[in-house]
């Protein structure tokens, strides 16, 4: 009896001189005592098609986990064919370059975007939202090298705004956060593995992180609009109600309350948000239908929430001049010039520049249940990258 063959779309990056990062993989292994992690890092055919014989399907998992090629969780073996599904889907050629995925320099092409999307566990139908992921995440205002290489926490946020996401297995509603929604949790993931993979993000070797957060697995958040009383978060962008878009943030965290508006403004007051006082940016806020629709009730607008949330995130000012901020890094960095003028003006900085730089969004259960989440924002440039999904079947 013939051999098992099975062929595969190689998922990690290549540079655009034909060198594979994952020999950088294999020399930070060694050198940070990782070797029994990435045991196989080099161990691959270095070709764009891999033919594999002899090995059954569990083997072929655990071999991606030592090369490093996982986030840890089991996979969806990249194909050649199922691959080609997702690029006829799509109707994009594989060659389709991106752009250029940092710290490594890996080059993105439609085909690497498709193998780790399969990988993740994405439908086809999920990976116009990954493209759309990574085009905004190698722009240069996202800082990706920053994202990859930082010793923080930080992470991708994706929120998605459009008609009809459920039909897509992408639920704003109770649990929007997961678990239990498929595309909420493998758009996410794919986007992950995509930059791990091809740009060369692997935890311990290039990526420093120093505990993580499960966000780093995935963190998207669709929009409950149809329980939101106010305007959907595309059209206060300016896109028609038709359009579906996805926004790029980057999240230090995600960190949940269950209260009033001013209880989530306590969390935008306190140290959660010490790197947007650092260094400035856009964060987000997610706010329960409950909550919106009580507050709509009185006559507030998404605009009034927004700015009575800044006005709450002015932190204490003596407790922020004795904060670690203030003590060890504001000497050797500084501090963003908004937060330098309201201490001199006698005042704590607000959380964010402006009002404008928080984005708001409804999402979660439709219930008497008042839970929210802010997620505080890192690094610099501003990142609040939007971009509108280009095909959805």
């Amino acid at each position: 009896m013939a051999e098992d063959t099975t062929w595969l779309v190689t998922p990690v990056g290549q540079r655009a001189d034909g060198s594979w990062i994952t020999d950088v993989l294999a020399e930070r292994a060694r050198e940070n005592g990782l070797l029994w992690r990435y045991a196989e890092a080099t161990n691959f055919s270095r070709e764009r098609i891999e033919v594999v014989r002899g090995l059954t399907v569990d083997q072929l998992k655990e071999l991606y986990y030592r090369r490093g090629w996982t986030d840890g969780l089991p996979i969806i073996l990249p194909t050649r064919s199922r691959v080609r599904t997702f690029l006829r889907h799509a109707k994009q050629s594989g060659d389709k370059h991106i752009g250029e995925a940092e710290p490594l320099f890996g080059q993105v092409t439609m085909e690497k975007a498709a193998a780790n999307a399969v990988m993740a566990g994405c439908d086809p139908k999920h990976f116009c939202f990954v493209i759309a992921a990574l085009e905004a995440v190698l722009e240069p205002s996202f800082n990706l090298r920053g994202v990859q290489t930082t010793d923080e926490n930080v992470t991708p946020l994706l929120l998605l705004s459009g008609p009809d996401l459920e039909r897509l297995d992408l639920h704003g509603g109770v649990g929007a956060l997961g678990p239990g929604w498929r595309g909420n949790m493998v758009i996410g993931r794919a986007l992950r593995l995509a930059i791990q993979n091809i740009g060369g993000g692997w935890p311990g070797t290039t990526n420093l992180a120093g505990l993580g957060q499960p966000g780093r697995l995935s963190l998207v958040l669709p929009e409950n609009e149809t329980d939101s009383p106010w305007p959907s978060l595309r059209e206060r962008l300016g896109y028609c109600e038709n359009d579906t878009v996805l926004m790029a943030l980057r999240a230090e965290a995600t960190v949940t309350c269950t209260g009033r508006i001013d209880d989530l403004g306590s969390l935008l007051r306190s140290s959660l948000s010490a790197f947007s006082r650092l260094h400035g940016g856009t964060c987000a806020v997610a706010i329960a239908p409950f909550i919106a629709q009580t507050l709509a009730q009185d006559g507030w607008t998404e605009q009034d929430v927004r700015k009575h949330l800044w006005q709450l995130s002015h932190a204490d000012p003596e407790e922020y001049n004795r904060s670690w901020i203030m003590k060890d890094l504001q000497p050797r960095t500084g501090i963003a010039d908004w937060a330098i003028a309201a201490l001199k003006a006698g005042n704590g900085p607000p959380a964010v520049e402006t009002p404008d730089h928080i984005v708001l969004v409804v999402s979660g259960a439709n219930a008497a249940i008042p839970q929210h989440a802010y997620f505080p924002t890192w690094g610099f440039p501003e990142a609040r990258i939007t971009k509108k999904i280009q095909r959805i079947d």
